[in-house]
């Protein structure tokens, strides 16, 4: 036995240390196609980077099909995925160059497309009214009024050519069963002038947006046989502000309400005063809060639920004087032959006006002559001067100049 295993042995062992490199050859083949996969093509999402703040993109991106080499199984796939860098992109269409990002050690074999065309459109803010939709009907013997919407317009920013095109925006509402006036808060909806949703390129991506994003709503329900209307408010005073001081503005808040009442009664109720608001004490801004059970309105006339109406009263710094310097004076329209003997030296001048409108006035933006038609050679005094004034100054002395005129020559 013992020579049997003896013969060829030289050769038995060299069998076996091929085996073994065979068996370790074939175990190491093994595991690298565990760890790579050769050759694959994978449908990846497009993104976009660096996009302009002041741009915004038109077109569906597409998905990009990558033909990829040496993909590790154990890799990321949000890892893997196309982009477009639109540095620098301005508005119109434009062919852009996809980019594959891959993980580190993997091959991009193809990318179709390799590019795509993608319109990019400048971004536009712009104010728009709201348009209250009623939709639905009240209870039975009940009507719906005018709605009412707080506040009225609202703040759009989108594309510029939608934008553009914009001029309300919707507020919807329903009524549906309502025997009261109705009151509530509803989201802005943006549509075309056919009354479809604008959507964009991704209609899960709001391309269009409000500020505020929604508005308060009143609808008048009331009964049927009656009828509604927006009267405008007015406001009468007493008094007058304090000294140093100025009215800057007076507002009723809002500027109109809606009332009810049989269409007799509001026959000729055009409009409804406030007040009288007392000035007199008034140093500061300051808001009055008018009670509605001491407004007076016609018989058979009521004000709608929920009704608030005030009045806003700004005071603002007086008018004050200021002193500007050396200010030149002209004379104008020197008789032929005549020269001017003794020429007017510059003035210092007293304006007036508001504290915001006089502090950056100077003596450049005033304009100062005298009139020498008709006059002949000889000395003249106290002659009246005429002036050019910045809007919102005014002198409250005529500046009074001497000079004198000479024969030519």
């Amino acid at each position: 036995m013992v020579e049997i295993l003896r013969r060829n042995l030289g050769v038995k062992l060299l069998s076996f240390l091929f085996a073994i490199l065979f068996w370790v050859f074939v175990m190491n083949q093994g595991t690298t196609s565990d760890k790579l996969i050769p050759d694959q093509t994978l449908t990846v999402p497009l993104v976009v980077s660096n996009l302009p703040q002041n741009m915004i993109v038109m077109s569906q991106l597409p998905l990009v099909s990558v033909r990829f080499q040496g993909i590790n199984p154990s890799a990321n796939i949000k890892d893997i995925y196309a982009q477009i860098d639109l540095t620098g992109g301005t508005a119109g269409e434009h062919s852009y160059k996809i980019n594959v990002n891959a993980p580190t050690g993997t091959n991009v074999v193809d990318v179709q497309p390799a590019s795509v065309k993608l319109v990019l459109d400048s971004v536009q803010e712009k104010t728009v009214a709201v348009q209250a939709v009623v939709m639905g009907n009240p209870a039975d013997g009940f009507q719906a009024g005018t709605p009412i919407v707080k506040p009225s317009a609202v703040n759009v920013r989108g594309p510029s050519t939608i934008v553009g095109g914009l001029d309300k925006v919707v507020a919807e509402v329903s009524v549906a069963g309502a025997d009261d006036t109705v009151q509530t808060s509803r989201p802005i909806s943006f549509r075309d002038k056919e009354g479809k949703p604008i959507l964009g390129p991704n209609p899960s991506v709001d391309i269009l947006t409000a500020y505020p994003s929604s508005v308060d709503v009143i609808v008048p329900v009331m009964s049927q046989g009656l009828a509604s209307k927006m009267i405008p408010l007015k406001v009468t005073t007493t008094g007058t502000v304090p000294q140093g001081k100025v009215l800057s503005s007076l507002l009723p808040s809002p500027a109109s309400v809606q009332v009810t009442g049989t269409p007799q009664a509001l026959k000729g109720f055009d409009s409804l005063s406030l007040g009288p608001i007392d000035l007199s004490a008034l140093t500061e801004d300051k808001t009055f809060q008018i009670p509605l059970d001491k407004i007076t309105l016609p018989a058979g006339v009521s004000f709608l639920d929920g009704t608030t109406i005030s009045v806003i009263v700004q005071i603002g710094p007086g008018p004050i004087q200021k002193t500007i310097t050396s200010v030149p004076v002209e004379i104008r329209n020197v008789g032929a032959g005549l020269d001017i003997d003794q020429p007017i030296a510059p003035i210092n001048v007293v304006v007036e006006g508001l504290p915001d409108t006089l502090k950056n006035v100077t003596a450049d933006q005033i304009q100062l002559w005298v009139d020498a038609s008709g006059q002949a050679a000889g000395s003249y005094t106290n002659i009246s001067v005429f002036w050019q004034l910045p809007p919102g100054v005014t002198m409250p002395t005529t500046p009074q100049v001497s000079y004198s005129l000479k024969t030519h020559g």
